[in-house]
């Protein structure tokens, strides 16, 4: 873009081009090493600058001989250039230079405050005075950044700078567009398009600017190349919202304000967001900065060889990843060392902290797999949901791409085995990774050069300075016999000092005396900790910290040590409690404060394993037992009643259910906990999954059937779409059972369908006992009269057939279904069956019929926004374009169908149509784009477990021809 005039004085030196110096007596341009020095003193303006650093960004390994003289004879040099135009700019500081332009000196400066009043203005929304400002800051560029300046920090730093310019000049198109300047937009992006071939958001702003200008057809073709470069070059899918823009291009809708996601747009040095920015003006390309860290031990002692060694991790002169695997048993204070020295170290990590509980020795539940960590991780680094690899070496991949060189906090606690943590370790030297097992992770050391460090039992000394923090030395020496015995009987384990010290430091009136007569009476003593047992020797300790708790925190520690699930957020712990957010969470602060529950998150709380098994005990005994049902009876009907709610946001066309009648028990039915949209719903299943599976069992345990089988079909289009088939098949069986109790014959047939359905998504091996429940679904639909539900189990049955290769023989069930849902005039599930009819005609080869179905379908589709019904549509349009030689046209049907896949998170389905797309780019000749589609959905395939399917990809990706057979 050409420059434009401003009023501001010209600056005395230049980094937004050639690296020039202009005083009033002439010019210099600074080139080569003398370039590189300046940039350095320039960008670190009023800044002293050590002679060993400017040696280091000088010069490129190896080092020069006599480093510091070279950088002292380039100063020299550097100095004369600047004297002969009358500029003394350079002044020798100890340990290195200074650099002193004034203000106003530098362009960039320049360029930073005038992007800066833009930002300004459009935030207030004065368009026309930002655009003012974005033109004046442009109008300093002088065309490549640092251009003829040498060596890898310059190229390294002029990349930089050349993203701040395109920062600046997408924000300017955001303010264009608002003024309604669409042809501005496309003229400008146009040419811009080249230069930045891979940024969305500039492709986005064009494909605004084009439909906004009613060249629809241009804007979906700027979206068809981008998606094929990104491709080719990244393995990536672009962005949900882009994807978003192009389906609503698709439908013709009005396009959002801003194709950009919600990062803030760069800060001055274009690494982070900046207050007041405009949202419209916020580039895609920021990745947040996580700080993950749970809070810091309060009041953290002893350890201090261990925090020496943990310093050594990052010595100077070390090189790599640096590892520490923490080893001990449980309750020696591993995770507490690790965030103590996580937090004391933060200022090491400026691109953030990521963290996750392992669960490796959890009683309870499964650990955690690594998959799923890289997937909150890869989330917690800014990548969409939509656009994370499923399989899970493509995710450590993506995930060590976007930790390269970052300098970056990785702990992993409670690890189960090396294994659990090896594709968790990022690649990037400036990363560091504590992990915490109860095991001695050996193999850690040998994979990745890993520290072993074990961390024993505090001396007596150790424990007595821990007690003296949490108590003072006053009331130490006021009962040292007392001291003693804590000392004594916490066998030197930092947990159990620490729940003793909590109890004895929230009441300084009380008497230490009376604490520790609890421990030295034989029935209570903390024998098991001096011959190693260390669950049962903590019940001990946790007895006496529940027995400082006022009556309605130890209630509700009780009710939370008898919940399922590993934790518990804020919301469900209110309905086990029977009361408000506000007063649960007063009482989860009381729970915190004494060390028996740890808050994860704002509204989120996890309780140690061992913790959990004594409360829960406890429970048994001091609580009724009927007040104890009907608390968890609560949680087991709002959970159900969730459920059913956030399934409802994601397929809000699906079949009805029966309501619930009121539960069991005398207990009020809840209400739903409500979501603002269907993302939320999906996060609320993301985070909720293994509660809520262990929820259903609780049910079955507390004879709650209604809420058993209505969490089975809550959940069932979440594991639909995620592929956890055998959870599906899991909760079906549950549910089942429950059914068959109730004896409803409507709620029994939903439950033989869906089992049945489950089962024969499980594999061929099941097929028999999957037809056998869709076949009594049907009967007991009949005899209820049932026309809405016989509908869905023809679909169902005709799938199954059509799927095993036999769509003759789903052929009449679906044209069953179709005259069912005719008939009652349901247009939504009239167009499932269109669809459904549509694509069986198209296995048997009667194209033109199969086409007539699927248009019709799809146009019932969209006008019902029903977007799962219009992917599924869209594939098996694509799958006849593409039998019908129509490549293009089945190109650009399957792109829109994963566009709407990926949007509501439809792996599953994904993977079929990546392999009709691979097929099509193999019938075009392009192989290298057909071997990327297939090897998408051979990784979906493998994770979901789909191994025939996997195996006939495999092969097309070996074939003769495929650019496969050389990988």
């Amino acid at each position: 873009m050409e420059a434009r005039g401003h009023d501001a004085p010209a600056p005395l030196f230049r980094l937004l081009g050639p690296v020039v110096l202009e005083a009033g007596a002439g010019q210099v341009t600074f080139t080569g090493k003398q370039g590189a020095l300046l940039t350095v003193l320039l960008l670190h303006a009023g800044q002293v600058v050590s002679t060993p650093r400017l040696a280091e960004t000088v010069w490129d390994p190896p080092m020069p001989s006599a480093p510091a003289a070279r950088v002292r004879m380039l100063v020299s040099e550097v100095r004369r250039a600047c004297a002969a135009v009358g500029a003394d700019v350079i002044e020798t500081r100890r340990p290195g230079y200074l650099l002193s332009p004034g203000a106003g000196g530098i362009d960039l400066t320049l360029f930073r405050s005038q992007v800066a009043l833009a930002r300004e203005a459009a935030a207030a929304g004065r368009h026309a005075e930002a655009l003012a400002h974005y033109e004046r800051a442009l109008s300093w560029w002088r065309g490549a950044p640092l251009d003829g300046v040498t060596g890898s920090f310059a190229e390294a730093r002029a990349e930089r700078l050349h993203g701040l310019k395109l920062d600046a000049l997408e924000e300017r198109q955001e303010v264009l567009l608002t003024l309604d300047r669409y042809g501005d937009v496309v003229s400008e992006v146009s040419a811009l398009a080249d230069e930045a071939p891979l940024r969305e958001r500039l492709h986005g702003q064009l494909m605004r600017a084009l439909y906004e200008s009613g060249r629809r057809t241009e804007a979906l073709e700027v979206y068809r190349r981008l998606r094929r470069r990104m491709v080719d070059e990244l393995g990536l899918e672009p962005t949900y919202e882009l994807r978003r823009l192009q389906s609503r291009i698709l439908r013709s809708d009005p396009p959002p304000v801003s194709a950009g996601d919600d990062a803030g747009p760069p800060g001055p040095d274009g690494g982070g967001p900046q207050a007041g920015a405009p949202a419209a003006a916020r580039p895609a390309v920021v990745l947040p900065v996580p700080c993950q860290l749970p809070a810091p031990p309060p009041s953290f002692t002893n350890r201090d060889h261990e925090l020496e060694e943990l310093d050594d991790l990052r010595r100077p002169g070390t090189d790599g990843v640096g590892v520490a695997a923490i080893s001990g048993p449980g309750g020696i204070g591993k995770t507490w060392l690790a965030l103590h020295w996580a937090h004391a170290r933060r200022d090491r990590y400026p691109d953030g902290q990521l963290y996750v509980n392992l669960r490796g020795f959890d009683e309870t539940e499964e650990p955690v797999p690594p998959g799923t960590v890289l997937r909150q991780f890869l989330g917690a680094l800014g990548i969409p949901a939509a656009v994370i690899p499923t399989g899970q070496e493509a995710q450590a991949a993506l995930y060590r791409s976007l930790l390269a060189d970052r300098r970056l906090l990785v702990v992993l606690d409670n690890a189960r085995d090396s294994a659990q943590v090896t594709s968790l370790i990022p690649g990037s030297p400036g990363c560091t990774v504590l992990v915490t097992s109860r095991n001695p992770l050996t193999a850690l050391h040998t994979t990745h050069s890993a520290r072993l460090l074990k961390v024993g039992a505090f001396t007596e000394e150790e424990s007595r300075r821990m007690l003296r923090r949490h108590l003072g030395a006053d009331r130490m020496a006021a009962d040292p016999g007392a001291v003693a015995a804590l000392v004594e009987h916490s066998g030197g384990l930092p947990l159990a000092l620490g729940v003793l010290a909590s109890r004895a430091a929230t009441d300084p009136g009380f008497p230490l005396a009376a604490l520790t007569q609890e421990l030295r009476d034989p029935a209570t003593r903390l024998d098991a900790l001096e011959t190693g047992d260390l669950g049962a020797g903590l019940r001990a300790v946790f007895r006496s910290s529940y027995a400082a708790l006022d009556a309605a925190s130890a209630r509700l520690f009780l009710l939370l040590g008898s919940a399922p699930g590993p934790d518990v957020g804020l919301a469900a712990a209110a309905v086990l409690a029977g009361l408000p957010m506000s007063a649960t969470r007063t009482l989860l602060s009381a729970l915190e404060t004494a060390g028996l529950v740890r808050r994860l998150t704002p509204a989120r709380y996890w309780m140690h394993d061992l913790v959990r098994l004594y409360a829960a005990e406890r429970a048994a005994v001091d609580l009724p037992a009927r007040e104890l049902g009907q608390a968890l009876a609560r949680l087991v009907e709002t959970q159900a009643a969730t459920a059913c709610a956030a399934d409802r946001l994601l397929s809000p066309h699906r079949l009805a259910v029966p309501s619930s009648p009121a539960p069991l028990r005398g207990v009020s039915p809840p209400g739903a906990v409500p979501f603002a949209d269907a993302a939320t719903a999906l996060a609320w299943f993301e985070a909720e999954l293994p509660g809520l599976t262990a929820t259903q069992l609780l049910a079955e345990e507390l004879g709650l059937d209604q809420a058993c089988w209505r969490l089975a079909w809550g959940l069932t289009t979440f594991l639909l779409r995620r592929y956890l088939t055998r959870e599906r098949l899991g909760v079906w069986t549950v549910a089942l059972a429950a059914a068959q109790r109730i004896g409803d014959p409507r709620v029994l047939a939903l439950c033989h369908w869906q089992a049945g359905y489950a089962y024969a998504h499980i594999g061929a091996d099941r097929l028999s006992e999957g037809l056998e429940n869709l076949n009594r679904a049907l009967e007991l639909f009949e005899q209820a009269g049932d026309g809405s539900g016989q509908a869905q189990v023809h679909h169902t049955v005709a799938w199954v057939w059509s799927v095993r290769g036999q769509p003759e023989r789903g052929l009449e069930h679906a044209r069953a279904a179709l005259r069912i849902q005719h008939d009652a005039g349901d247009l939504v599930w009239e167009a499932n069956a269109l669809s459904a009819l549509g694509w069986i005609h198209l296995q048997l080869g009667e194209h033109e019929t199969a086409r007539e179905l699927c248009e019709q379908a799809l146009t019932l589709f969209r006008h019902h926004h029903d977007e799962s019904g219009e992917a599924a549509t869209l594939d098996t349009l694509g799958g006849l374009a593409l039998r019908q030689g129509a490549h293009e046209r089945a190109l650009d049907l399957y792109e829109q169908c994963l566009a709407v896949r990926a949007g509501n998170g439809n792996a599953f389905q994904a993977a079929d149509t990546l392999v009709g797309l691979g097929d099509t780019h193999h019938a075009l000749g392009q192989t290298e784009r057909a071997h990327a589609a297939w090897s998408e959905a051979l990784a979906l395939y493998e994770s979901q477990h789909r191994r025939d399917l996997a195996e006939r990809v495999r092969e097309k990706l070996l074939r003769p021809g495929s650019s496969g057979a050389a990988h």
